[in-house]
């Protein structure tokens, strides 16, 4: 089984909880940099996440009163800056010590084709 790594992880990715829907025109996904968990729709920084065993764990710090983890598996042979798809297992965990909310959902890569926020903002004076 392949590993994630930094080089391949890094960009623009949708987040579909269970069988939600992708919708590639939606300007509402996650861009993943240097450790960091970016929101297209305000550039703030949401999250960081980190590589190891061959996965990758996210963690979303919200301004709800809860915390998100995602855990990203690799589900084929390979992993690179083609790979669309990535198994999103989600633990949504509430300060009050509740039981956890478990969900899953897959992690699908943007395609290039559409512009993001941060090429748009970068080309902006």
């Amino acid at each position: 089984m392949a590993a994630i790594t930094e080089a391949a992880l890094r960009g623009e990715w949708f987040y579909l909880v269970e069988e939600q829907p992708l919708d590639r025109t939606s300007d509402n996904f996650y861009i993943l940099r240097d450790g960091e968990v970016i929101q297209s729709s305000d550039q703030q920084v949401i999250g960081v996440y980190s590589i190891h065993d061959g996965g990758s764990v996210i963690t979303l710090h919200r301004t709800v009163p809860f915390t998100t983890s995602i855990e990203l598996k690799i589900t084929d042979d390979a992993f690179d800056e083609t790979t669309a798809v990535l198994a999103a297992d989600a633990t949504h965990t509430l300060p009050d010590g509740a039981d956890p909310l478990y969900m899953y959902g897959s992690f699908v890569r943007r395609s290039a084709d559409h512009p993001s926020t941060a090429d748009v903002r970068s080309r902006l004076p």
